[in-house]
């Protein structure tokens, strides 16, 4: 196995910056004339292994409640053979028991080799993808969420030119994702079907609706939300009331015990899986009417667990109960592939939107992804009590396609063999937040690559934010720990929140937990969302 750090003594030394976003209390061992210097958070320990060089980098881990007997001991090791290049990299855990049984890793390493004389090393909690929310408070507003989406969720068939996506329905909500992007046509005068242009995903809406209820009523999904992005994709063939009058036939007039005792025990269309289980109280509800958010309103937290936000880009609100204040979040204004984006209102929320997908060619993937992230970002100010009233979701497009130079798979996951070629969209975003969650400051200037900034928040103060700056000088002698100072707080810290819709999410693998955690960097920032009087009267009704 190649080495992990120096391999011999006349090499320069290694600094070790290490950032421990987890519960747990991490002893670092390494060789002892390394220095290792300790940033963001505490929980970590260093101690010396002899005085030679050592080619693991071990790990100890243990929780708040255990014992010392309790205590799990990982060795961090990296694929053999490889040259480490300069971007994050997952290390393999290995757990070294005395029992020999096999352990779950409760964190995720990352390590990235700055140079040859600095590495750095992120520690992650490995949380349940399926029930994330749970950990989110109530009274936290929704746009000041991340939530993973999936652009074209249904699209499976269709390679190279109409899919998108390579996981069914059950499997994008059990990994993390939360906004889902569904388009649909008519097939036979009555039937809602699964779409991608021209190109039948072979699903139909009941068989989504019945995934999504049953997930939703499961023990793990009872915490999230889902919200649904619907769109009419034969609207230049098919009557558009007729599209909105069967989206809300199939809304309102179905019952949940029926849906999933017929669905339940079929497959899932999406890619032959079989449904969760649902509850038995779930099953005795005459209606799936409770399982809908219906306002036009962006919701809080609390307001919609184990609901259903229906997003409407259709329709004008006809047959609808309180027409389109009864159809959800609906906005049926769509600017065709813009640049930078464009920003709409809904009461309280306006929505920074970026869904810039016609790009040309592969050449522009740096500048989509740039665009895809900075959409992402907020900077509210607590000092201005407009910020506190007034919310902005950010709703940013990762993806992209371009006939025939740019088409959905290449755009997402880049091309190229042996470190030639071009990276994807995807990858971009994963080292991104791994840059910001390790140095535990969304306005930093990135490890890796740096990605030209596009601002698309227009703040109505038009103040400009003020950038943390870089902490003090963390030289240490060799061997020395050291746990790095931080800057003075910032009155407009930047916030990354919104709705991020991506074709094939699950590559790299990882990437949606790695999203997630900016949510619970946030928390830690303090810019999730003061619970204001008015959040914590919605969130008690």
């Amino acid at each position: 196995m190649a080495p992990f750090g120096p391999g011999s003594s006349s090499k320069p030394k290694q600094a070790w910056h290490i950032s421990n976003l987890t519960n747990f209390d991490i002893q670092f061992a390494d060789s002892p004339e390394n220095e290792v210097v300790i940033e963001s958070t505490a929980h970590v320990t260093h101690s010396a292994q002899g005085g030679k060089f050592h080619k693991d980098v071990s790990l100890m881990a243990a929780g708040p409640e255990s014992s010392a007997e309790g205590k799990l001991s990982f060795a961090v090791k990296r694929p053999p053979g490889l040259k480490m290049p300069s971007k994050w990299m997952e290390m393999r855990l290995v757990a070294k028991s005395s029992n020999k049984e096999p352990v779950v890793p409760p964190f995720r390493a990352f390590q990235f080799k700055a140079s040859t004389t600095d590495q750095r090393l992120l520690v992650l909690p490995n949380r349940n993808m399926a029930s994330y929310l749970k950990d989110i408070p109530d009274s936290v507003h929704l746009s000041n969420i991340l939530l993973p989406g999936t652009h074209d969720s249904m699209a499976i068939y269709g390679f190279p030119f109409a899919q998108c996506q390579r996981q069914p329905l059950l499997n994008q909500l059990q990994d993390g994702i939360r906004v889902i992007d569904v388009r649909l046509a008519i097939v036979n005068g009555t039937t809602l079907t699964s779409y991608h242009g021209v190109v039948s995903q072979k699903t139909l809406f009941s068989d989504i609706l019945a995934t999504l209820y049953a997930y939703l009523q499961s023990e793990e999904g009872k915490s999230e939300c889902i919200v649904m992005s619907i769109k009419q994709e034969d609207f230049a063939t098919n009557p558009a009331a007729l599209f909105s009058q069967l989206v809300h036939d199939a809304i309102f007039n179905s019952s949940l015990e029926g849906n999933l005792k017929e669905k339940g025990i079929r497959k899932d269309t999406t890619g032959g899986q079989p449904l969760p289980p649902h509850s038995p109280t779930a099953a005795a509800t005459s209606s799936s009417n409770n399982m809908w958010y219906l306002e036009n309103r962006v919701p809080y937290l609390g307001e919609v667990r184990g609901k259903i936000i229906i997003f409407s880009r259709f329709g004008d609100g006809t047959g609808w109960t309180n027409g389109i204040e009864g159809m959800g979040i609906w906005n049926t204004t769509w600017p065709n592939s813009v640049t930078p984006g464009w920003n709409w209102d809904v009461k309280d929320t306006t929505f920074q939107s970026q869904d810039w997908y016609d790009i040309g060619n592969f050449t522009k993937v740096p500048q989509k992804s740039a665009l895809a992230k900075s959409t992402l970002i907020t900077r509210p100010d607590p000092s201005d009590p407009m910020s506190q009233s007034h919310h902005i979701l950010p709703m940013s497009f990762s993806s992209a396609s371009s006939f025939p130079l740019a088409l959905p798979c290449a755009v997402a996951l880049g091309i190229g063999v042996f470190h030639i070629g071009f990276v994807g969209v995807n990858a971009r975003i994963s080292q991104w937040a791994l840059d910001v969650l390790s140095s535990g400051n969304p306005s930093a200037a990135p490890l890796s690559v740096s990605q030209p900034k596009v601002d698309t928040n227009k703040q109505k103060k038009g103040a400009a934010s003020a950038e943390s700056k870089s902490g003090p000088d963390d030289q240490s002698k060799s061997g020395e720990m050291k746990v790095a100072e931080q800057a003075p707080p910032d009155p407009r810290l930047t916030r990354i929140s919104g709705w991020l819709l991506m074709d094939y999410y699950d590559s790299p693998g990882g990437m949606i937990p790695i999203l997630v955690e900016l949510n619970f960097l946030n928390q830690r920032l303090g810019v999730q969302g003061v619970p204001s009087q008015a959040a914590a009267e919605i969130t008690s009704s």
